[in-house]
């Protein structure tokens, strides 16, 4: 998938736009599991991303005690256009 400036792009197939839904973090540290967040949306709200408008913006953390790690971050969008 790529978010562009003119709408949202899946396999070929472009959109107008795109609602996150679900999200799931595993964030990993030494190969050891850190975090697992896993719920709807993110920081209680779920972003409507459409051309032309203000991009979505938020910051998280999570501690890790390596400067090694990995991020990994399945998320469920609603499409439509």
């Amino acid at each position: 998938m790529s978010l562009l400036p003119e709408g949202c792009f899946l396999n070929g197939n472009h959109f107008t736009t795109c609602q996150l839904q679900w999200r799931h973090w595993i964030i990993r540290a030494n190969d050891a599991l850190v975090d697992d967040v896993n719920g709807e949306g993110v920081i209680g709200q779920f972003p409507l991303l459409r051309p032309g408008d203000k991009e979505f913006v938020y910051e998280s953390c999570s501690y890790q005690s390596s400067s090694r790690g990995s991020l990994k971050v399945p998320l469920l969008l609603s499409l439509a256009g």
